[in-house]
């Protein structure tokens, strides 16, 4: 995040969000105006539960990928009402036990991911087409750690390794592999990198929440990799070869107590309030990191922009994103509302959900002020 907490100003247009100076950099402030769609506070099958995708249709229909069943929500986006719903629990095709997510995998094909490897895909109508077991052998067979896809086809993902071998008591460093892959083919390997700091215990382990963990994005002809350890993400084209890297400056990555008090309340304050007490007992026993990270999420948008999440610090709106163009040139900042989180970018628009005053999940699609 900058170094100096951003500022909110009211405007006509929406809410203009003015982003402080991230070192000697200070690029153009970008403006998330009011609201020209919006879903929430539906009864029976409407009701969102717990997110794992959002997505916009090409006439603007809003997909909400919801972990409770059923899980496909179809809304109008002129005034929000449901109007289709998909999947039901079981191993079927169509069918679902915990969505991992949504996203355009091939043209005009949107795939919705299930924990145990299923892809199931819809034409751009949402009429079912096939359901797809991923191989992915060369990370290790599993679900993959952090995933992306594009709609030129390819995949990429991060692997969980040797998940038994790895696992220790207190903080460890899980490795595995990433690689990009096309018709399930790997088609790059970017080598063995770490998958996430983690804490271990005698119920197995679970990722430091203030830990660092590789990122991974696809753009048409770009690979993006990243483990937050620097201001800085490796790019590649889709065989693998390195391209020039996307560098930027921000604030002093040091862990120290104060700044984990800060972030513990922070994130306590927005949590859902059955969630609180567990945080709070979460955070008191957290061990020490070397570092925090500097960014912790990679977005491509439709226009090929890379979007990157910065690590949260104590005194942020909501999530803070910088934009990089093509070249890697820093062109743009933005930052949600608190208790927001970021779904997707198209050109002029960004799809996004909060979380109301009552912890319930509130879809909003607001135009871009560039």
């Amino acid at each position: 995040m900058n170094a100096v907490e951003p500022v909110c100003v009211g405007s006509a247009m929406g809410v203009l969000l003015i982003a402080s100076t991230l070192s000697a950099q200070e690029p153009p402030s970008w403006s998330v105006g009011e609201p020209v769609a919006e879903v929430s506070g539906f009864a029976g099958e409407g009701d969102l539960a717990e997110l794992g995708g959002v997505t916009l249709l090409d006439d603007g229909t809003i997909v909400v990928g919801d972990r409770a069943e059923p899980f496909l929500k179809l809304f109008d986006p002129s005034d929000g009402s449901l109007v289709g719903t998909l999947g039901r629990y079981g191993q079927g095709p169509g069918e679902y036990e915990y969505l991992l997510g949504v996203d355009w995998c091939a043209p005009g094909v949107l795939s919705v991911e299930d924990v145990d490897r299923r892809v199931h895909s819809y034409d751009a109508e949402m009429e079912w087409l096939d359901t797809e077991l991923l191989t992915l052998d060369a990370i290790g067979g599993s679900t993959g750690y952090q995933r992306d896809c594009h709609p030129n086809g390819f995949r990429i993902a991060t692997g969980w390794g040797d998940i038994a071998s790895q696992i220790r008591t207190g903080l460890y460093r899980a490795t595995g592999p990433v690689v990009v892959f096309r018709d399930q083919t790997p088609v790059a390997r970017l080598g063995e990198r770490l998958s996430s700091e983690r804490i271990g215990g005698r119920g197995g382990s679970g990722p430091h929440p203030l830990g660092r963990a590789t990122r991974v994005a696809l753009g048409t002809d770009r690979v993006y990799v990243g483990d937050g350890t620097a201001y800085s993400i490796e790019v590649f084209d889709l065989e693998g070869r390195p391209l020039d890297p996307v560098e930027w400056t921000g604030p002093d990555l040091a862990y120290d107590d104060d700044l984990v008090d800060r972030l513990a309340a922070a994130a306590v304050e927005q949590a859902p309030e059955a969630a609180r007490a567990g945080l709070r007992r979460r955070f008191a026993e957290l061990p020490e990191l070397e570092q925090v990270p500097a960014y912790d999420r990679l977005l491509v948008s439709d226009a090929d922009e890379l979007w990157v999440r910065q690590f949260v610090r104590p005194g942020a709106v909501g999530e803070h994103w910088m934009v990089f163009d093509r070249s890697g040139a820093l062109v743009g900042s933005v930052e949600l509302p608190r208790r927001a989180t970021l779904w997707e970018v198209r050109s002029d628009r960004i799809v996004y959900s909060i979380l109301d005053e009552v912890d319930v999940p509130v879809i909003r699609v607001s135009p871009l002020g560039r």
